[in-house]
This record gives structure tokens, C-alpha cells and sequence, in this order.
């Protein structure tokens, strides 16, 4: 193989996905794919930015085998944003062991996602638990469910009412009739559950909801989910 030249991120093209290299050597403009390789051969799920510097293999105008030789730093009004935004978790009890400068490098560069929604998850009550079951083959989603919401509303408990999709809580002893189940979206049977929760949750004065979140709800403030939406540690749920 060819030695390798070295090269720096002069421009990003979002719409055709590539990057503008300029040579170290001064040898003119080049381009490459958004993603550099790994020492593995895998391509990186960061992507290039401008500012990094890169080492590839010149073909014509394109550069192959990019791989990094120094990143750009992430700009210090995202690293402020999430500075700010561990300041604001931590003021609502959820400090979390993370820097500020990795978060924007990892949001600026567009990766899969979120370091800090992986670091929160033990601290959040989720209505679904994803990775261990769907929900209609997870045995304990009720028993969670209560659990977590009985922290907030003393008393409450939920059985499931077998073979059908309704659901027996207390206090009152109601029955509540589930939404049409559905593989694909298991939001639709739990729902009205969800709404006479939430209701019940409001009549005692409890700050938090089963807030609806992507796929799933979260047992929290809606100012805290909104918080997490707006710095795409969440993703909000689509309206119809």
C-alpha cells in the first residue's frame, strides 16, 4: 500500500454526505466519506467534522482509509449547553459522573444514541422496559409499574384481567379498558391505563407523570422530560 498522506477538514456537505479534505502537503482539495475507519476496519459511529485532522489514501481527487489523527474540539457553545444542562440534572437530583466536553462531542458529531440517557437510565422509572421483553412478554411491567408509582400514590396497585384488555386498580376498584393491542405499538393498550394514572397522580397534587416519551413513557416532571427532549437526550413522541 501507498504511504499515507495527512490531511484537514476544510468542509462538510450534509446534503451528498462527504467531507472536503485539504492536503497537509499543499497538494489541493480532496473528498471522503463522513465516517472514518476504526482500527478494526469498522467505520466510526462519530462522524468527521471540520477541524480534524485525518490520515487517508489519495486516489484522484478521493481519499480512502481515513482514519483520525487529532479531532477538532466541539463547539463551546454545546459544551456550555451541556454544561448547563448537568447543572440543571443535578438540581433535580440526577448528578450524573459526566463531562461536558465528551456530551458535545458525541452530539456534535451526530452519534448513536446518548452517553447521558445511558448514564440516567438506572435513575428513571421507564414504563416499558425494552431491553428485557416487548412489553407484551414482559411478566414484571405491571408489577414495575405499580411499584414505581406507588412512590407518588399511595395504595395504587394494577392487575392484569386475564385474557382480556383491561386492567383491575385500587384505590376504587375500576376496571379499565385497554386500547386495541397491537405488536407494533403496545402504547395503544396501555394508554387509557396511562390517562387514569396521570389523573389520579394530579388529583393528589404529585409533581410527576407517566410522560410520554418515543415508545415509551417516563415516570417524572413534564419540565424534566421536556429538558431531556430539547437536549436530545429523549426523543418526544410523534403526534398523530
Amino acid at each position: 500500500m501507498r504511504p499515507m498522506d495527512t490531511f484537514i477538514i476544510d468542509e462538510i456537505n450534509e446534503a451528498h454526505g462527504f467531507a472536503r479534505l485539504r492536503a497537509e502537503s499543499g497538494a489541493g482539495l480532496f473528498h471522503c466519506g463522513l465516517f472514518p475507519e476504526l482500527p478494526g476496519g469498522e467505520l466510526s459511529p462519530l462522524r468527521l467534522q471540520v477541524g480534524d485532522r485525518v490520515s487517508g489514501l489519495r486516489r484522484g481527487q478521493t481519499v480512502s482509509h481515513i482514519q483520525w489523527l487529532s479531532r477538532a474540539a466541539p463547539p463551546e457553545e454545546l459544551v456550555r449547553r451541556m454544561e448547563e444542562l448537568l447543572r440543571q440534572l443535578e438540581a433535580r437530583g440526577l448528578p450524573v459522573d459526566l463531562a461536558p466536553e465528551p456530551l458535545a462531542d458525541h452530539q456534535w458529531r451526530e452519534g448513536a444514541g446518548s452517553p447521558l440517557l445511558k448514564a440516567l437510565k438506572p435513575k428513571l422509572r421507564l414504563f416499558f422496559d425494552w431491553e428485557a421483553a416487548h412489553p407484551f412478554e414482559d411478566e414484571r411491567l405491571l408489577d414495575r409499574v405499580e411499584q414505581a408509582t406507588q412512590e407518588h400514590l399511595p395504595g395504587f396497585s394494577v392487575l392484569p384481567i386475564p385474557g382480556q384488555a383491561r386492567f383491575r386498580v385500587e384505590p376504587g376498584s375500576l376496571v379499565i379498558v385497554g386500547g386495541e393491542p397491537d405488536w407494533d405499538e403496545p402504547v395503544r393498550l396501555f394508554g387509557p391505563l396511562v390517562e387514569h394514572i396521570n389523573r389520579e397522580l394530579g388529583s393528589t397534587g404529585a409533581r410527576v407523570r407517566w410522560v410520554p416519551v418515543r415508545d415509551n413513557w417516563v415516570l417524572a416532571s413534564p419540565e424534566l422530560v421536556e429538558l431531556l427532549v430539547a437536549n436530545g437526550v429523549l426523543q418526544g413522541r410523534a403526534l398523530a
